[in-house]
């Protein structure tokens, strides 16, 4: 379940609104909503935002995965951390802050 077309659907027929419904809330035929359903026409974030309100969900429910992922790399998080430990630890929070007049 990777394509926004499909996760659209579903979302549309567990609120229970017919295509017809959804083109008129976005202002399309219910042929064009019917291709966004079938992924064969692109759709834009704006009119992922757009329909995402109509049935009361978070657009990300709508948006694909990530394709490399879906957090932070772990490995680069923990080194950033060590550094950033180091760093605080290395007298920069003993440094006086001297005020130039």
């Amino acid at each position: 379940m990777g394509l926004i077309g499909e996760k659209l659907r579903i979302q549309r027929l567990t609120k229970n609104y017919s295509q017809t419904y959804m083109a008129f809330m976005l202002n399309i035929s219910q042929a064009a909503y019917s291709k966004l359903e079938r992924d064969e026409t692109e759709i834009s974030l704006r009119r992922i935002y757009a329909i995402a309100e109509i049935l009361k969900i978070s657009a990300f429910e709508l948006m694909p995965k990530p394709k490399y992922g879906i957090g932070i790399n772990q490995e680069y998080y923990r080194k950033t951390m060590i550094k950033l430990r180091a760093f605080w630890k290395s007298g920069f929070t003993k440094t006086k802050l001297r005020i130039q007049k």
